[in-house]
């Protein structure tokens, strides 16, 4: 058996590290909503920094959006996702520090009907998210209260911060499971009765992906979450978290049961549940459009010409691999 390597840390993590654990501490000095203006502000301070980002979130907003919201509404929409970000980035680190009452205090359910009536179905069952609002909150509260949870993500670059994620979860009941190695245990507890969370907004290389419509727009779409559904004959049940206006209370969205049919017609079972899926993660961006990530590329592929700095790099990747 080949010994796992061990995890190397060099001075920029444990810098970055300490700096982490020393604003978490000053977290505790703030009022909550007081800790979360702070957030705000702090995303917006990036905003007006962060000049590449700012210009992939104002693009990705007037692709999507066309001529239904005009230039102010789009300044607007991409200013107030990064203080949905700077305010979940505070929230993040309150983790470290929040008990389970504290957090079923500022999370109110709404629609649990729907994860009854499909848990009723089975064992388990698979949520379909998205980058969208506090998932962390979302995570923690449903492993907290309804069952274990498992989620597949990619590993924060520092590894000293990424002990910190998966302390925090684990003290909530959630499983981080990584994408290079973590399909085979997932479906393993999703056997066991554990859930899965699957955030289906972005590609992802567990399965392929195949076409589909997204903001009326051609793209592509991850096919995990249907093919999970129909081989193993397990529910999906969409889930998203909503900010209250006040900035300090949440409300966790279930949706009704995403069908998957189970026809002979494989391919085109899941391709019309794939569509549904993108459909539902739209319907949800649409209603609170400044909760989702929108500086991620999602139209890059498709659409390389959204993105011109890529295209630029490529050029001159090329023009050096040729010389």
């Amino acid at each position: 058996m080949q010994k796992k390597k061990p995890v190397k840390y060099h001075i920029g993590h444990r810098a970055v590290h300490l700096a982490a654990l020393a604003y978490a501490s000053v977290s505790r000095l703030f009022p909550l909503e007081i800790w979360l203006l702070i957030g705000k502000y702090l995303g917006r301070f990036f905003y007006i920094l962060d000049f590449a980002h700012r210009r992939i979130s104002r693009r990705n907003l007037r692709f999507a959006f066309g001529n239904q919201k005009d230039a102010r509404e789009i300044e607007t929409i991409a200013g107030k996702s990064f203080e949905q970000f700077g305010m979940t980035g505070n929230e993040w680190v309150l983790l470290r520090y929040m008990s389970k009452q504290m957090l079923r205090s500022l999370v109110q359910v709404e629609g649990k009907e729907h994860l009854d009536a499909a848990r009723r179905k089975s064992r388990s069952v698979i949520l379909l998210g998205a980058h969208f609002g506090n998932w962390e909150y979302a995570h923690a509260y449903y492993a907290s209260t309804i069952n274990k949870l498992n989620f597949i993500v990619r590993s924060i670059d520092n590894p000293l911060l990424e002990k910190e994620r998966v302390l925090n979860n684990q003290r909530f009941g959630v499983r981080i499971l990584y994408k290079e190695n973590g399909l085979r245990q997932a479906i393993r507890r999703l056997k066991n009765g554990e859930d899965l969370v699957i955030f289906a907004d972005r590609k992802q290389t567990f399965t392929r992906d195949i076409p589909c419509r997204f903001f009326d727009r051609k793209t592509s779409t991850m096919t995990l979450v249907p093919v999970l559904a129909r081989k193993y004959r397990v529910p999906v049940v969409p889930m998203f978290i909503v900010r209250d206006e006040d900035l300090v209370h949440h409300r966790l969205l279930f949706f009704p049961e995403l069908e998957v049919r189970y026809d002979d017609d494989k391919e085109q079972c899941i391709s019309e549940a794939a569509q549904r899926q993108s459909n539902m993660i739209e319907t949800i961006i649409k209603s609170h459009p400044d909760h989702w990530a929108w500086l991620h590329k999602r139209w890059k592929r498709d659409y390389p010409s959204l993105y011109p700095e890529d295209m630029a790099r490529r050029a001159r990747k090329n023009t050096k691999r040729n010389r």
